[in-house]
């Protein structure tokens, strides 16, 4: 063979990047191949909410990534208006700093990201970041994956032997197409009043269009009147933002004029430069019917396409990536056992159906949206006018950025390899986060010191909290070490108020609690529960 490696992931996007690097971080020999040459030139995602940033910190870079968003004096909100430069009748502020998280959602253009992403990855102690290497094809046994790559500079050919395959490139996977897997569900066909069918988006520089709509800046605006829906979203807070247009039904959007109906989104003469751009489908909640099969997994955009409001895409892929890369790296190491694995598709896919909801439920709200016919004139009555519908359409549009519930209540409930929980099953609130001392759930956050979350001291293995059983934790040390899995007793003092039931907590290197109690009975049962025996 050409090349050898332990897991081998195809794509370079952020998800793909984000799994090569927790990988790397754990010690496992990954290589990343890409067919592309350069990390994206057109932004897509510009929200790296709070769940995704847990992870980043646990992996040392979030600070680094929310260095490079948005400035500090650009608005946190949306901001409702005719135009850009036209009325604005609406500001829905976030209301992120309330979130029990150590790490609040990152405003970051995914063209910074996936810069930032790359040069994390190949900074790291034996990396292998390949960009411009195609997979060509894959065969698939149980001792593995033979991939073939081809470069696109010269058309050199090489085969790659792995023992799993993560197959993250793209909406139009061709991991996922070579293994025959369909998306299910909603694919964009119903027509909307905005995201559904056909949309346009354009990445523009408008040096002067701040301080020509005379509004504070914010990262996000709105664009609503009755000729067009439309959306901007500020890439660097300065002079360049994002663009996405409604293509209007029955219309061909290659009729379209791009620069007409931007200055027409502007309500401006102000010159701008369209620096890319192109159609996407909206109206999407697509999963795939399956994550694994046999050596070979999906995450991200291969596995789930959605409408992106509310920002989740990008987010749940890294989800995925993180879930699966602590799971691998206990297969390298020797300690995982045979249900292990298999439990990534039992946890993540009910997460991916899950997140696929919020953007067509977003969608549905939208459609009421009636923009009313003289909302662009300068009268009283006008203005009238603007203030109803815009209290309308923000008491509407709350629930696409109260996401709390689904970005830190991600629970594995079914899943093989946590301890069956103790109490029934809670509901499952978009918009509200209860904190659950319950396996499956994500463990409460509290503060051990200033700035010294309970996460920061996880690091790569499992966590054993010990509030006052040491008995207990003793017990589930030695039980762990005679596994051989990775596990560090972290003695605190007191039980946080309201956050923790019982005694001692076991969490899982992705910050999922595996078991809780006061006692146990049979400790090496519940090692072998929770790494898959």
């Amino acid at each position: 063979m050409d090349s050898e490696t332990f897991a081998l992931v195809v794509g370079g996007g952020p998800v793909g990047l984000s799994a090569a690097i927790e990988l790397r971080w754990r010690g496992v020999p990954t290589m990343l191949v890409t067919e592309h040459t350069e990390t994206a030139k057109h932004p897509k995602c510009n929200v790296t909410n709070a769940r995704s940033m847990e992870h980043f910190r646990r992996l040392g870079i979030a600070h680094r990534l929310r260095s490079e968003g948005l400035p500090a004096d650009v608005q946190r909100a949306s901001a409702y208006v005719t135009r850009f430069c036209g009325h604005e009748f609406g500001r829905l502020p976030r209301a992120w700093q309330d979130w029990p998280t150590p790490e609040n959602p990152a405003t970051v253009s995914q063209i910074v990201l996936e810069r930032a992403l790359r040069d994390v990855a190949e900074q790291q102690d034996g990396a292998q970041i390949h960009f411009g290497w195609k997979l060509q094809s894959f065969t698939a046994s149980d001792d593995g994956v033979v991939a073939t790559v081809t470069r696109g500079a010269d058309g050199e050919t090489r085969q790659i032997k792995a023992r799993y395959l993560l197959g993250i490139d793209g909406a139009s996977s061709s991991v996922r197409r070579s293994l025959g897997l369909k998306m299910i569900g909603d694919d964009g066909t119903e027509p909307r009043a905005f995201m559904g069918g056909t949309m346009l988006s354009y990445y523009i520089r408008a040096p002067g269009l701040m301080a020509a709509s005379g509004r504070a800046p914010t990262h996000m605006t709105w664009i609503i009147n009755p000729d067009m829906r439309a959306m901007m979203y500020a890439q660097d807070g300065r002079e360049t933002w994002v663009v996405h247009y409604q293509v209007p039904k029955d219309i061909d959007w290659k009729t379209v004029d791009p620069k007409a109906t931007i200055r027409a989104m502007l309500g401006s003469d102000l010159e701008f430069e369209i620096l890319s751009g192109g159609p996407w489908t909206g109206g999407l909640s697509l999963v795939a019917e399956h994550y694994q099969s046999g050596p070979v997994f999906l995450a991200g955009d291969a596995a789930h396409l959605y409408t992106p409001l509310g920002g989740l895409g990008m987010n749940a892929g890294i989800g995925d990536a993180m879930n699966l890369g602590w799971k691998i790296a206990a297969a390298y190491e020797g300690w995982a056992g045979p249900r292990l694995l298999d439990s990534y598709e039992i946890e993540r896919r009910p997460i991916g159906v899950r997140n696929s909801q919020l953007g067509i439920h977003c969608t549905k709200f939208m459609d009421g949206w009636v923009p009313p016919a003289n909302m662009e004139d300068d009268t009283p009555e006008a203005e009238r006018t603007r203030a109803a519908f815009g209290a309308k359409v923000m008491q509407d549009d709350q629930i696409q950025y109260r996401s709390v519930g689904l970005q830190l209540g991600e629970r594995y409930d079914t899943s093989p390899v946590v301890w069956a929980p103790d109490s029934p099953t809670p509901p499952d609130p978009w918009d509200v986060y209860d904190p659950l001392d319950r396996p499956g759930s994500r463990a409460p956050h509290f503060w051990l010191a200033k700035d010294r979350s309970v996460f920061d001291e996880g690091g790569k293995d499992f966590t054993l909290l010990d509030f006052g059983a040491p008995d207990t934790a003793l017990g589930l040390a030695q039980a762990a070490q005679q596994r051989g899995v990775p596990l560090k007793v972290l003695a605190v003092d007191a039980l946080p108020d309201d956050l923790y039931r019982h005694k001692t907590v076991l969490i899982r290197p992705d910050q999922h609690i595996a078991w809780h109690g006061d006692t146990v009975a049979d400790p090496l049962a519940v090692i072998d529960r929770v790494r898959g025996a």
